[in-house]
């Protein structure tokens, strides 16, 4: 693992042979999608190979990536220009976050990337929740991925945005909150694509109601074609309690497959930030018995690794206050329409409540060592690294933006760490 200062160079370039050979043979006649490629390409191309893809999947990633994904996220950053759509899936409005997925026993890490397609007239009355070029770009990938299955896209598109209404009720943006996002598309690379897609339930601003009222709605559409999805009952029964009470609703995600292979992810966040409140939420109020005291205590050693926690800190303390959009902490329940209980992920809130972006990443490291699983934590520190080349790592939070991790059979955890590339960087 590297030291615990500012890291000195682990690799003397940020780019890799085939970005810089697609960039090279294909030009892109769009300014704002050329320098999307620049700036995004390289990250992905990075990542693509640290983890260890073949050349052929590097080649066809960056090539998914210039093709369709480039053309699609807005006008490039500009000094001193204001943003025309403010993502809400960054903190900087960036439409764009990037995932490793650590390895396991039997696989390599996966790449994978979130974006939020962003057409010329989001925003206005044609397209005031931004949902146009987000369904051009399904078109295009129902093109190239058979496998692709976009059921349940449809029912959730359809369900969870009131097309008949133009705007929010009464809803005034500023420019510190994020614009009214709804759709987003996710991408795992590799020999294939494979997609999955997250939505925001707007029609509850549109029609001045809770978002879980219009969640709920959605579910029972859901269960009426496709399963009991008994696992939604259990978190709502949560909602009454106290805690679950203050649960802010995010919105839910599914995978593009056939409905029989996918799943419900229902995506919250929470005001509390003490480790009690990360057990309690992870359990549900103690509805769901998948967290072990093994689990408990690996979680609880990541926590304090990758947040720099002093052993004098305690479970019932609360993380340093944050006035932000999306403070606090972020969980997901995977419902699936047989399962009874849903299953628990937390997203470990890094990008507010580290130290700095390398000791998060430090942290990380350090809990992957001391369980024998750090075949490439070396080429994690080097691809943050070759990525975050407009500061330091330690000079900053917000590259890394959450860690997350669920309960795995063999009783290990699940590990994923999301990037922000930092695009409006005053540095880039």
């Amino acid at each position: 693992m590297a030291s615990k200062q500012c890291l000195s160079k682990l690799s003397q370039t940020s780019t890799t042979v085939p970005w810089s050979f697609l960039d090279r043979r294909i030009k892109l006649r769009n300014q704002d999608a050329d320098a999307w490629w620049k700036m995004t390409g390289p990250i992905l191309g990075v990542l693509m190979e640290e983890a260890g893809y073949d050349l052929r999947s590097q080649y066809l990633g960056l090539l998914f990536h210039i093709r369709h994904i480039v053309p699609r996220l807005g006008p490039a950053p500009r000094r001193n220009t204001p943003l025309l759509w403010k993502s809400f899936m960054t903190d900087d409005f960036s439409p764009l976050e990037y995932s490793w997925n650590w390895d396991s026993p039997t696989a390599p890490p996966k790449v994978r990337y979130s974006i939020e397609a962003i057409g010329p007239a989001a925003g206005t009355a044609m397209d005031p929740f931004n949902q146009d070029s987000t369904l051009e770009l399904c078109n295009q990938v129902d093109a190239i991925c058979p496998a692709v299955d976009w059921s349940w896209f449809k029912l959730f598109q359809e369900a969870l945005c009131d097309h008949s209404q133009l705007s929010r009720n009464g809803s005034v943006e500023d420019e510190h909150h994020s614009s009214s996002s709804s759709v987003f598309l996710a991408f795992e690379l590799g020999s294939t694509i494979a997609a999955k897609a997250y939505f925001v339930p707007v029609k509850a601003e549109q029609l001045g109601v809770s978002r879980l009222s219009v969640l709920t709605e959605a579910i029972e559409l859901l269960k009426r074609q496709y399963g009991a999805f008994e696992g939604y009952d259990t978190f709502l029964d949560f909602t009454t309690t106290p805690q679950g009470s203050k649960l802010d609703i995010i919105g839910v995600a599914i995978d593009c497959v056939s409905p029989e292979k996918s799943r419900l992810k229902l995506y919250v966040r929470s005001p509390e930030t003490s480790f009690e409140s990360v057990c309690e939420m992870m359990t549900l109020g103690g509805r769901l018995n998948s967290m072990t005291k093994s689990h408990r205590d690996e979680v609880k050693e990541l926590w304090w690794l990758t947040l720099g926690l002093d052993e004098s800190f305690l479970e019932s303390d609360e993380l340093d206050p944050k006035v932000q959009e999306t403070a606090g902490v972020l969980y997901n329940f995977d419902i699936k329409a047989t399962d009874s209980l849903p299953q628990p992920k937390l997203y470990v809130p890094v990008k507010h409540y580290a130290l700095n972006d390398l000791d998060a990443a430090q942290g990380l490291c350090e809990f992957l060592k001391r369980r024998n699983r750090d075949k490439y934590t070396f080429n994690y520190m080097r691809a943050l690294e070759r990525s975050c080349t407009h500061r330091k790592l330690c000079d900053g939070l917000g590259f890394q933006t959450y860690i997350g991790t669920g309960f795995q059979k063999d009783g290990s955890l699940a590990l994923c760490s999301y990037w922000n590339g930092e695009v409006y960087h005053p540095n880039r």
